[in-house]
């Protein structure tokens, strides 16, 4: 059985939903999901292979910069 295809533009977008606060794009040359968050002086990095793990990564440096006091 095939695999569904992703509209990575369409996971993107509810990324970017769930995390307005972030800036979020598929890498084509990547075939990751990317987001960067800028809070102050601190900014944080995301890399991912897939949505769930890149919502996973992302709200544990929602967490860290909670924890930070920001």
């Amino acid at each position: 059985m095939d695999e569904p295809v992703t509209h990575h533009p369409t996971v993107v977008r509810a990324l970017s939903a769930r995390f307005p606060h972030w800036t979020i794009w598929w890498g084509q040359a990547t075939a990751h999901y990317w987001g960067v968050c800028r809070r102050g002086q601190l900014m944080m990095h995301v890399e991912a292979p897939s949505a769930q793990e890149f919502v996973r990564l992302a709200q544990e440096a929602d967490a860290r910069r909670a924890r930070a006091g920001d």
